[in-house]
């Protein structure tokens, strides 16, 4: 899964590597966490247009903006088909960029958090869906993450990581004309394992009222975690 993550991206830099200006505001953030307005990138009528949008994807059958039904995530194996992501996942998708995320593994009684982030310090951009729901008196957008299952250089951390994509598939995701699910899932196709990394951070990143700089600094050169080779699952 996926919920935490940072986005610490200079104005000039977030125009050039995503083509488009960033919003008005935009504050560099360390810890972001789910229900409230993040950073997406959504195809405009003749360019990509970034605006912002809540973290909490609505149901379609929602009845209040605090729905309980909302989520942070969906899986992209299953999105085309779940009823609660079909339509946003055919008809609204976006990018949503960040410069690294956060996962926790467990460790005995104790969580021991990572920052995993592409290796040479560019942003990633992660794959989501957006749908906008109306009520009585309000209207309100809002987006999930699409995951999948860890590569196994981070799988001994988490054995899930949303869908970070490979820039090359960046215009077909966001292509509003595509429709066809197989088609939309080979654009959803992830960055190279071999540039993405992840070290431990300080456990100050577990409450979400610290946002600094110092989270997303190693904590100690301890390397990451490997999935160690499993005889079988039952799940």
């Amino acid at each position: 899964m996926c919920g935490r993550f940072a986005l610490y991206l200079q104005a000039g830099a977030f125009a050039d590597i995503f083509d488009c200006p960033p919003p008005d505001d935009l504050p560099q953030r360390y810890n972001i966490v789910p229900d409230g307005d993040i950073v997406v990138i959504r195809a405009g009528e003749r360019c990509r247009r970034a605006g912002r949008l809540r973290w909490g994807l609505l149901p379609p059958w929602a009845e209040a903006p605090d729905d309980r039904g909302r989520q942070i995530n969906a899986r992209s194996e299953t999105v085309f088909e779940k009823p609660s992501f079909k339509s946003a996942a055919l008809r609204h998708r976006c990018l949503i960029p960040a410069s690294g995320f956060y996962e926790w593994q467990k460790d005995g009684g104790q969580s021991r958090p990572y920052f995993i982030h592409r290796l040479d310090g560019q942003p990633i951009a992660m794959a989501g869906i957006w749908r906008e729901s109306r009520f009585a008196d309000a209207s309100i957008a809002t987006c999930a993450i699409l995951t999948m299952d860890a590569y196994p250089s981070i799988a001994g951390i988490h054995h899930r990581m949303p869908v970070m994509l490979d820039p090359e598939a960046w215009d077909a995701w966001l292509d509003p004309g595509l429709r066809d699910p197989a088609a939309l899932r080979r654009a959803l196709r992830p960055l190279p394992e071999t540039r993405i990394g992840a070290h431990e951070v300080s456990r100050a990143v577990n409450s979400p009222t610290n946002d600094r700089a110092e989270l997303v600094e190693p904590a100690n050169e301890r390397p990451a975690p490997t999935a160690e080779p499993q005889q079988g699952v039952l799940f």
